[in-house]
């Protein structure tokens, strides 16, 4: 054999078994699982490991990083040193079923806006001390993803504290007994803050911009110019957070009044309003001349607290205030686009003076009169805004060409479904957590829901009188006979002694029935939340109940499993003897696919409590008004039969309805 063909020869050889490595690579390669762009965080008794991957956000497989993120030095933002006008919408991930958030954001992109903002919800996320929840409606990077999937950049607010007409302000209930040291440095607030910001931006560290993300910004804190003016308060979590490896655009965000209170030195101001635009953005400008202008939150309607009627905004004079924005240069963040719905116990709460006062508990409707309803129908607001951006942004911001939004699904009306079985709350008690006294309870507070208290007297009651304060609502019980409620205004009850009820000897079975209402979620008065009964409690001026037996009755996963399970419901004819306060259900058939449904409890009869879907807690009702009915979206729903069950604290009824149409109660134009 020639040099010349044995060389020819070798090189045959090499090239096969290079092909056949290649092969083998591929196969190997293409049968690992795709690597995650989520941070893998491990969680050790509130020691906190974090292995980011160096990646970016994924197109069509392929990480992208990028050099320079958006930027707030000059007249207007850049975004990769080009100018770009920010038009963004509110909807926050935890008030909006997962399913549906694809949906949402869709609509937004469709009415032209390129940029999506959320709150983060310190207290459903970190629900107990160093327990830590990131699944289903929680699960936060699925929800930026789905963001960048759809091409909306992210402007993040992850507080700790966040207002958002929310239970305590997004701040957990746990940190209630800090007291007037929340939004503080002190050690008890700022301490916990650091361990779940560690925890938290795991998740958000890899999603930032610059790291192929769309998370473009970051704010730091909220609204802070309207509770104080620490600003050693506003470094300090300007800190943690760049410690911890935020890279991206941070500012602050205020009403016009709280800019300089609220501000850290160097950081982007933004402003928050609802109408007087043009004077609002002048001020702005003139306190930092040299810088874009944001409104943080342009409200685009209201919130209710019951007792109230539903406001609304009227759209001439939001597309008056629209019009002022955009024309003036500034960029925008719709506060609300879709306002979604309070479930659970999260509502917040105001009070009736700034400082304090009555506690106005907020609905379980977050409709806002937002430009996308709370069930996702999109009203004139959101056309109107559609038409606006086009014709007063430059050329460029907005495409010429929008794409339709998705198509709404109908509602459907399910009819009516008969109550089948009762559990009166004494039945109830064994299947909560174990009883704590009184006074460790008080030093606790109370998480969310309700808390029993029990004791036995020895005097037949015919006042009872409460040396402190109810928070925020109590009704009293003897001998499981109801004989007055009381709430943070009211001192004592008097009892009829010749009440025909209350028979026999002592001692007597007291019972008191508290609920949190929702915690205060803006102003002073958030800094005393403990809920429960504060103070002594009297029978007849002279017998002071020494302690008493607590329970919590939260509505919790654990709780509704027992209940679901309990084997001593009544049914038949001894329903009507049970007492309220009480559980009471029903099933009904779902045919097909479910569709989004509400439930009319008001039309119903009942009068105040809480209606539970297949163990999804759909909030509360109360037909003092305004909302009277309940939104129930499909995915809590499946085919086949359906459990509804409804706690009831005074009026039950035989039946629970369903209807196709939400009804908020009676409007008022808000602010005239």
């Amino acid at each position: 054999m020639g040099p010349i063909r044995f060389r020819l020869v070798h090189l045959k050889r090499i090239a096969v078994l290079a092909i056949v490595v290649i092969l083998i690579v591929s196969w190997y390669i293409s049968s690992q699982p795709e690597k995650s762009p989520i941070a893998k965080t491990v969680v050790d008794t509130g020691k906190l490991e974090q292995n980011v991957a160096d990646f970016g956000v994924h197109e069509r497989g392929v990480a992208k990083k990028r050099m320079m993120g958006l930027r707030a030095d000059g007249a207007n933002f850049t975004l990769d040193g080009k100018p770009v006008r920010l038009l963004s919408g509110a909807m926050h991930y935890f008030r909006v079923v997962p399913e549906y958030w694809r949906d949402r954001m869709l609509k937004m992109k469709a009415a032209g806006l390129n940029t999506l903002e959320t709150y983060v919800p310190w207290n459903l996320h970190e629900p107990k001390k160093y327990t830590y929840n990131f699944k289903g409606i929680l699960d936060l990077g699925r929800y930026l993803d789905i963001a960048h999937e759809i091409g909306l950049w992210v402007i993040l607010r992850p507080g700790p504290y966040i207002c958002a007409e929310w239970e305590f302000g997004g701040l957990p209930g746990w940190l209630a007994t800090v007291k007037e040291h929340v939004r503080t440095t002190r050690p008890v607030f700022m301490d916990p803050v650091e361990v779940w910001f560690g925890r938290l931006l795991a998740e958000v560290v890899p999603r930032q911009y610059t790291n192929g993300g769309p998370i473009i910004a970051v704010q730091i804190e909220n609204e802070y110019g309207g509770f104080s003016n620490d600003t050693a308060y506003m470094e300090r979590l300007k800190k943690i957070v760049e410690s911890r490896g935020i890279t991206e655009l941070l500012f602050t965000s205020d009403g016009i009044g709280g800019q300089i209170r609220g501000e850290i030195p160097g950081v982007l101001k933004t402003v928050n309003f609802q109408d007087n635009a043009t004077d609002k953005l002048q001020k702005l400008k003139k306190m930092q001349p040299d810088r874009p202008m944001m409104v943080m939150e342009f409200w685009t309607g209201w919130f209710d607290h019951w007792r109230e009627d539903h406001h609304i905004l009227r759209l001439e004079k939001f597309e008056k205030t629209l019009i002022e924005i955009l024309d003036m240069g500034a960029s925008v963040n719709f506060y609300m686009f879709h306002g979604g719905t309070n479930f659970g116990f999260m509502n917040g709460a105001n009070t009736q003076y700034r400082t304090g006062g009555r506690t106005l508990p907020t609905i379980t409707s977050y409709d806002y009169d937002a430009p996308i309803s709370e069930t996702g129908d999109l009203t004139p607001k959101y056309f109107k805004i559609r038409e606006i951006l086009k014709r007063h942004t430059p050329p460029g911001v907005v495409p010429e060409r929008l794409p339709e939004p998705p198509t709404t699904v109908g509602k459907f009306d399910y009819g009516r479904t008969t109550v089948t079985k009762a559990l009166s709350l004494d039945q109830v008690l064994p299947l909560l957590d174990q009883s704590i006294l009184s006074r460790q309870r008080t030093a606790h507070g109370l998480g969310y829901g309700y808390m029993v208290y029990t004791a036995t007297v020895n005097h037949k009651p015919e006042r009872l009188t409460v040396k402190g304060v109810i928070r925020d609502r109590a009704l009293v019980m003897i001998n499981d006979i109801f004989v007055g409620e009381m709430d943070e205004d009211t001192e004592d009850i008097k009892i009829d002694p010749e009440h025909v009820l209350i028979k026999g000897d002592p001692p007597y079975t007291l019972k008191i029935l508290v609920e949190n209402q929702g915690r205060v979620n803006y102003g002073s008065g958030i800094k005393n939340q403990i809920k429960g009964i504060m103070g002594d409690v009297y029978i007849n001026l002279e017998e002071k109940v020494p302690q008493f037996k607590v329970y919590t009755l939260d509505m919790s996963e654990d709780f509704l499993n027992k209940l679901t399970e309990h084997s001593e419901w009544t049914s038949g004819t001894e329903l009507d003897q049970v007492k309220t306060p009480a559980f009471y259900r029903a099933t009904f058939t779902v045919e097909g696919r479910p569709k989004d449904t509400f439930v009319h409890m008001i039309k119903g009869k009942w009068e105040k409590g809480v209606v539970i879907v297949n163990h999804n807690n759909l909030g509360r009702y109360w037909n003092i008004g305004p909302q009277e009915t309940l939104y129930l979206p499909a995915p809590f729903l499946k085919e086949g039969e359906n459990e509804i069950i409804v706690f009831e604290e005074r009026t039950a009824a035989p039946e629970v309805l369903f209807c196709d149409k939400h009804s908020l109660g009676e409007i008022v134009y808000f602010r005239e």
